[in-house]
């Protein structure tokens, strides 16, 4: 019995030791940044600027890969399957992470992750084209009661960000059915479509509107915004809350059990690249709102954002 127990006890102890050294050398490989949705949108853009940020703070190579599907679900689920060795990384949103599990049969839930840290929460905004006859919101739900059923709003996918945006807009203002949807693949199909003129409205953040020729209609944020001042907040066009509100909030996420010693290296990374001088000008030129949590802060926000998140698939009746 002795010689079993000091056999147990050794045997877990060079295992610690192997975890411990393995923890020290890390990353010895390059680490892979997964954006759920196609190259061209804007989490796309926002993980291809933190990138070589995180390169240099974790004293390695880090690399975006690309995973669109299912709104987000395609990239999530193979994650969760993943080894949960910090070397592979998702790049989620709030929907991807906290709206997709509770609307989808999806492979995974609020107990698959190992939160890393979150690094931006950009207030969405509800836009057209800079050439649409639609030079306010009350013009745009004008001419939408005028002709039920002809004008399409596009999305990234049911239950995305984007698809909550324009619902939560549209629904507020009381036109939602007089509107048809048609989903895309990710951002950067659904804003080609609508330059187009497939679609007249979508919904996404400043960084991916700034990149086109795109006129705003409203903020879903807390008071209007800098660099469009004469854009009315969603509450201004009188949409009332939970709608008025809404923040396209993304963050770090590994598969559920990775070693503390890994997290801790990771989540160091992360907060030096946030706060380093070519991230934050990237940040400023792409008008990103950065708000870092670190792992543990991260953890128990997302937790929240899971239950609080169910109100707001309720009240946009999806």
């Amino acid at each position: 019995m002795k010689t079993l127990t000091l056999s147990a006890l050794l045997s877990a102890t060079v295992a610690m030791v192997g975890t411990t050294a393995l923890a020290d050398d890390f990353p010895q490989r390059p680490i892979n940044l997964i954006a759920p949705f196609n190259a061209g949108g804007g989490t796309d853009l926002l993980l291809r600027g933190f990138a070589p940020h995180f390169a240099e703070a974790i004293g390695g190579d880090a690399f975006v890969s690309n995973m669109a599907g299912g709104s987000g679900t395609v990239a999530a689920g193979a994650l969760a399957g993943q080894r949960a060795d910090g070397y592979q990384l998702g790049y989620f949103s709030i929907t991807v992470s906290t709206i997709q599990p509770q609307i989808k049969d999806v492979p995974y839930d609020v107990d698959s992750w190992t939160p890393i840290c979150s690094v931006a929460a950009s207030p969405t905004l509800l836009f057209t084209t800079a050439d649409s006859p639609y030079t306010s919101i009350e013009e745009a739900i004008a001419a939408i009661e005028a002709e039920p059923g002809k004008l399409i709003y596009g999305s990234s996918g049911p239950g995305a960000m984007t698809h909550l945006t324009t619902v939560a807009g549209f629904a507020g203002l009381g036109v939602l059915d007089k509107l048809k949807h048609l989903p895309f693949q990710g951002s950067g199909p659904a804003v080609q479509a609508m330059a187009a003129g497939t679609i007249q409205f979508f919904g996404d953040t400043e960084i991916l509107m700034s990149r086109g020729d795109f006129r705003p209609l409203m903020v879903f944020n807390d008071e209007r915004l800098e660099n469009y001042p004469d854009v009315p907040t969603a509450a201004e066009a009188g949409i009332e809350a939970p709608l008025n509100e809404l923040y396209l909030w993304g963050g770090l996420f590994a598969p559920a059990g990775v070693e503390p010693e890994v997290v801790a290296k990771l989540e160091a990374a992360c907060e030096t690249a946030v706060n380093s001088d070519g991230f934050q000008e990237f940040a400023t030129n792409t008008s990103t709102v950065i708000n870092y949590r670190g792992s543990e802060e991260f953890e128990a926000f997302f937790r929240a954002q899971y239950e609080s998140n169910g109100a707001l698939i309720e009240a946009a009746g999806l």
